[in-house]
């Protein structure tokens, strides 16, 4: 697997946002326009007047406009209103924001762990996969999300270890590289179960004391395959598919249903990200447009949006947050175009996926504990 690119064109974008495109940037750009033309038009000349002789101006500013506009909208969306919600970082007993991280051993869960271990003691970490983080003072319980009756049992554990949770990251999922007619049934259920039941599971157990406090923050970790499903990944795609969904249901109860609507629900999107799991896919060819991403850099992100108090989608890199979701409703034709140019039915084959089984062994694992609970 390719190291992942320390430079592409989503640090471009990011650096066009922040400066150019930004209403800072944009402000400065046009009054040192305005100012250098004034100092040979002299004072007569006024500052409209300037941004309509210059389109390039006029264009800029516009478009600046639309993109706070845009973003304006969507946080009042999102949060119900502008105020922010964020969470209290303490090593104090008995005070902060206690956060669950589901599948927190490994992957993105684990960057995500040694990053937020830095600022509290409060985080407790649910997995079957023995820990690989270097974080100490984190709370590691061993259990099967799929299993109702096994979370209340740890649940009680946690709310007397470190309190209840008010931050959740419904992060644990599993991946087959498998075609449809190699994909057993049982194998396509315990995907579901994993990736779309235990976050359900984890919902069911710690969301009412959330409700109650009308504060906290619920994590989705989906995926691009939630709008982009390619060949031999069809019950991950239709698990992350299902995720998402749950994610968008749960942002609409809270709402109407349990009238809690500072709490904060936020879903994320990868393509490939450089983790066991994702080593059954193939790096694409132009790293600089279609990077792989880095699970330190993406579990970063992630903490920053809990931090940030807001609700948020998340899509990335940067290209794919226009094209994933549009191919839901773009014509086949468009839907094709992309498959073909970005060659998507080549990025998991046997090979790869062989390669890949070698070294990610927990989804056999799982196979085998699950087979024995339920006597196949």
């Amino acid at each position: 697997m390719a190291s992942p690119p320390k430079f592409s064109i989503d640090d471009v974008n990011r650096f066009l946002d922040r400066v150019p495109f930004s209403v800072p940037g944009a402000a400065a750009i046009a009054a040192y326009s305005f100012f250098k033309a004034r100092s040979i038009l002299g004072p007569s000349l006024h500052f409209l007047d300037h941004v309509r002789a210059n389109r390039w101006l006029s264009l800029l500013l516009a478009f600046v406009a639309l993109k706070t506009l845009h973003r304006t909208l969507n946080r009042l969306t999102r949060n119900h209103g502008w105020k922010a919600d964020p969470p209290v970082w303490s090593f104090d007993k008995g005070k902060g924001d206690v956060v669950l991280i589901t599948g927190g051993s490994t992957g993105i869960g684990k960057e995500m762990v040694e990053i937020l271990a830095r600022k509290t003691n409060k985080i407790a970490v649910i997995d079957l996969a023995p820990p690989t983080y270097d974080a100490h003072g984190v709370h590691y319980y061993k259990c099967d999300i799929t299993d109702p009756a096994a979370i209340a049992e740890v649940a009680k554990k946690i709310r007397a270890d470190v309190g209840n949770p008010t931050i959740i990251v419904n992060n644990a999922g599993i991946a087959r590289g498998k075609t449809i007619l190699d994909t057993k049934p049982e194998e396509f259920m315990l995907t579901y179960k994993v990736n779309v039941l235990g976050a359900h599971n984890i919902l069911r157990e710690f969301l009412p004391y959330i409700v109650k406090r009308n504060h906290g923050h619920i994590m989705t970790t989906a995926s691009s395959a939630s709008y982009a499903s390619i060949p031999q990944l069809s019950e991950y795609a239709c698990s992350k598919a299902a995720v998402l969904a749950l994610h968008e249901a749960l942002t609409g109860e809270l709402r109407y249903r349990y009238n809690a609507p500072k709490v904060r629900t936020s879903v994320i999107c990868p393509t490939k990200v450089s983790t066991q799991m994702g080593d059954a896919m193939k790096d694409t060819d132009v790293q600089f447009l279609t990077p792989t991403l880095s699970a330190p850099w993406l579990a970063k992100q992630m903490v920053k949006i809990i931090e940030s108090g807001l609700s948020d989608h998340l899509v990335t890199p940067h290209f794919a947050h226009l094209l994933l979701p549009s191919l839901r409703s773009g014509p086949d034709y468009y839907r094709w175009f992309v498959a073909k140019v970005g060659k998507t039915h080549e990025t998991i084959t046997d090979a790869r996926n062989e390669v890949q089984m070698q070294k990610y062994k927990f989804v056999g694992e799982l196979d085998k504990l699950h087979n024995m609970v339920t006597g196949k």
